[in-house]
């Protein structure tokens, strides 16, 4: 019998072998300079957008030992908590090269990876209490797919956990990110049946009921993105001591954000959903704010120069700015007018059954030449282009919040003493040019520029609008 065929066969197993320990190797240097990559981009991006006191955050490989068919990497997230103190929080990945690793050929994955990352938290600092809930078992695991053209799939999984003082019970809950290293795309979802927080030391409770996330952020070049973001619950329950508790009905919070360099135009909706206090039906509440041409790159020395000074001064609001100081944020002030920003409330709503009450203000600043010498206050007056707002209160409405307000109270009582007031102020107001009184609404609206103030569509000075606020409220 030959062994021809036998020696072939062998010769063609060992050619394999070498051909996939090489391709093991090189997913294994492909995963390796990727994931630095990745650590190196993270802490630009925090570093970039980063306007707290202490240092930024900022993320550390402590080791990476890489084998041919694994690897096993160590990292550290430090950062300062609220208190000022050094935190470190670390972890370990046990990671398994390609191109078909068996940890992700047992999960059945087939398909041919760079690697694949199966990532844990390590046991100390805050992840302790968690740890300690849970018997030493890990709190969560992330598994990842790493694909050979930078395609990320990953999924995370939280075990449920309640702590022992009874102050964190989280149901668990899973976090899908999926990255697309073509068009620089991370889509991630999570979702979470319940979390309940409570403080001990002030006896409040937050109870919070089908949480769902959606996040969509694009990159472009170093410095563009484009983002939004969703966060929705099904209930929320705030509950204190002094105000007993309300009900949330289907909140939600909305993000959408784009940055071109270090100009960044942002938009941020609050939707309250039905509010419930007790067995009354408080109505819906909203709120749309944004912000237009904002240099991040300037307003972050702004808020660290103001910050630092505030700690100086042990958060005193009363005390003067000393010459050092007032000099200091000037200089931080004028950068940031430069860009001519925009910061607006777009609305804030509150609408119950008996009508609705609306407000808006936008505040819109200009650039400010520095040749010649100006104090802080003679800055930020040229800085700013325009202030405008506007208001309609709807008086059946508030009557409503006042008789549901009185809880064991007389509600008759209460609503006839707040509508008479209501009518004696309004129309003092209206008559001083102020407000416009239409049926049950009443509505204002003012506009600043230049020194000039216009209520209502009528031009007047500062001096005379004060005079008739005056007038308006009694206080002449």
């Amino acid at each position: 019998m030959s062994r021809a065929p036998l020696r072939r066969t062998l010769g063609a197993v060992a050619v394999l072998a070498l051909a996939y320990t090489g391709a093991s190797w090189y997913a294994g240097a492909l995963a390796q300079r990727s994931i630095e990559a990745w650590v190196a981009q993270a802490n630009q991006d925090i570093q970039s957008e980063w306007a707290g006191p202490g240092a930024a955050p900022a993320v550390q490989v402590l080791s990476y030992a890489r084998g041919v068919f694994s690897a096993q990497v160590r990292y550290a997230f430090h950062f300062q908590d609220e208190h000022g103190k050094d935190q470190t929080l670390t972890f370990a990945d046990a990671l398994r090269h390609g191109p078909w690793p068996w940890a992700a050929v047992r999960a059945g994955i087939w398909r041919p990876l760079a690697a694949y990352s199966q990532v844990q938290p390590q046991p100390g600092g805050l992840w302790q209490p968690w740890f300690d809930a849970l018997g030493g078992k890990t709190p969560w695991q992330a598994d990842s797919q790493v694909g050979f053209d930078g395609h990320v799939v990953s999924l995370w999984r939280f075990a449920p956990v309640r702590t022992a003082d009874g102050q964190l019970d989280f149901s668990g809950g899973s976090l899908a990110v999926d990255y697309v290293a073509q068009t620089r795309q991370t889509h991630v979802t999570g979702t979470a049946a319940a979390l309940t927080i409570q403080d001990a030391a002030t006896g409040g409770r937050l109870a919070l009921q089908g949480l769902a996330l959606d996040s969509q952020t694009t990159r472009s070049g170093d410095t563009g993105l484009q983002s939004r973001q969703r966060l929705s619950l099904k209930q929320a329950r705030v509950q204190t001591p002094a105000a007993g508790e309300l009900v949330f009905d289907d909140p939600a919070l909305s993000i959408a954000a784009a940055r071109t360099g270090s100009l960044l135009d942002s938009r941020v909706q609050y939707d309250l959903g039905q509010v419930r206090a007790g067995t009354q039906a408080l109505g819906s509440l909203q709120l749309k704010a944004s912000a237009q041409q904002v240099d991040v790159a300037a307003l972050q020395p702004l808020l660290l120069a103001w910050q630092r000074i505030q700690a100086r001064r042990g958060g005193a609001d009363d005390q003067p700015l000393s010459a050092v100081d007032e000099q200091l944020l000037r200089e931080r002030v004028l950068p940031v007018l430069a860009s001519a920003p925009v910061v607006s409330l777009d609305a804030f709503t509150w609408t119950n059954a008996q009508g609705k009450t609306r407000l808006d203000a936008r505040a819109q600043f200009r650039p400010v030449a520095d040749a010649v010498p100006q104090t802080l206050g003679a800055v930020i007056e040229r800085g700013i282009a325009q202030l405008s707002a506007g208001a309609s209160l709807s008086k059946p409405m508030l009557l409503q919040l006042v008789r549901q307000s009185q809880g064991g109270g007389n509600p008759d009582m209460a609503v006839a003493l707040f509508s008479m007031i209501f009518d004696q102020y309004t129309a003092r107001l209206a008559r001083a040019g102020l407000v416009r009184r239409q049926g049950d609404d009443v509505t204002a609206s003012l506009r600043y520029a230049d020194g000039s103030l216009t209520v209502n569509g009528a031009v007047m000075s500062p001096a005379d609008f004060l005079a008739r606020a005056g007038v308006g409220l009694g206080m002449e």
